[in-house]
């Protein structure tokens, strides 16, 4: 690690400002002093089916003027395909549907290529009552086969190299993939450097008995953690210090963790900069990796650990 660069690094994921265009979201973020913006792929900010090179110039142009980073591209808006929250899914069983879902990852991946963002993250979407976890798997590793393919001829077309850009699976609450161990076994059976676990805090709160124990556990495949605060396991993002999440706690289980946290908070867009200022007010207050100078290049490559993730899936 370059010297002065915080082990940890915050961000904001930009779901959480889209009363607000892109440029300004980034300004906002940067005059609350946050290192990086999380992208969102939606209407607002980065539009699949619109955002091109005049798009990527622009935001190249004010994350320079303001010094943050785009730290990732989240493609999980829950409209973007259907009125049905996150539907299509992955794990579809239409073939025509799964293919509706691939199309947009697919674009969702050339996009972070082409705006030099380092990581592109899904989740798998709900399994339907009537297929089988197995069968599920199936469709899912084909999908991500073909994600990391686009991946390849997308970097290849850029002239960048191989893991400049990755890709990330969030686990998701009632999704296939809801534990970070389902997601370690999917990373497990493609064997790809290019796939990581994109944690969720108050995901994994919500979901496993054992939240910081699953959060430390599965760190050696983790490139990104979202963080919010989560009140009674409810699926519910609150601004971090008005759930029951042990935020001290957690700044101890991520002793060693160089990765990216991003403040999640889809919901309090009416109050982003309230609610910006006083997350970032009770992280630094409670995660010791924080309170280092903002800024500094961006991480090193980690090397992805499968043993780690293949260990994990003992847990599930």
């Amino acid at each position: 690690m370059p010297p002065n660069t915080p082990a940890l690094r915050l961000a904001y994921n930009a779901n959480g400002l889209r009363s607000v265009d892109l440029p300004t979201a980034v300004r906002t973020l940067a005059d609350a002093g946050y290192d990086g913006i999380e992208l969102s792929l939606n209407a607002q900010h980065v539009d699949p089916w619109s955002f091109a090179e005049r798009e990527a110039d622009a935001l190249r142009a004010v994350l320079e003027e303001t010094g943050l980073v785009a730290c990732s591209l989240a493609t999980g808006d829950p409209h973007l395909l259907s009125p049905l929250p996150f539907e299509p899914a992955l794990v579809d069983p239409d073939p025509a549907e799964r293919a509706r879902r691939l199309d947009l990852l697919r674009r969702g991946v050339r996009i972070g290529v082409r705006a030099g963002v380092p990581l592109v993250v899904f989740s798998t979407g709900s399994r339907h009552p009537a297929v089988d976890a197995a069968q599920a798997d199936a469709w899912l590793d084909e999908g991500v086969a073909a994600l990391l393919e686009t991946l390849e001829r997308e970097l290849d077309a850029v002239g960048a190299p191989r893991g400049s850009t990755v890709l990330g699976v969030e686990p998701e609450p009632g999704f296939h993939c809801q534990t970070n161990a389902e997601v370690a076994a999917l990373i497990a059976r493609t064997g790809s450097q290019d796939l990581w676990l994109s944690q969720d805090l108050g995901h994994t709160n919500v979901v496993e008995e054992d939240y910081l124990g699953s959060l430390e556990r599965h760190l050696p495949l983790t490139r990104h953690l979202q963080v919010e605060d989560i009140a009674g396991r409810v699926h519910a993002h609150l601004v971090p210090g008005d759930g029951d999440v042990d935020f001290a706690a957690v700044g101890r289980a991520l002793a060693g963790y160089e990765g990216w946290l991003s403040v999640e908070l889809y919901d309090h867009d009416a109050v982003h900069a309230e609610a910006a200022a006083r997350a970032r007010e009770h992280l630094l207050r409670h995660l010791p990796g924080l309170r280092a100078p903002a800024g500094g290049a961006d991480q090193g490559r980690r090397v992805l650990d499968l043993d780690a993730g293949r260990g994990a899936t003992a847990h599930r």
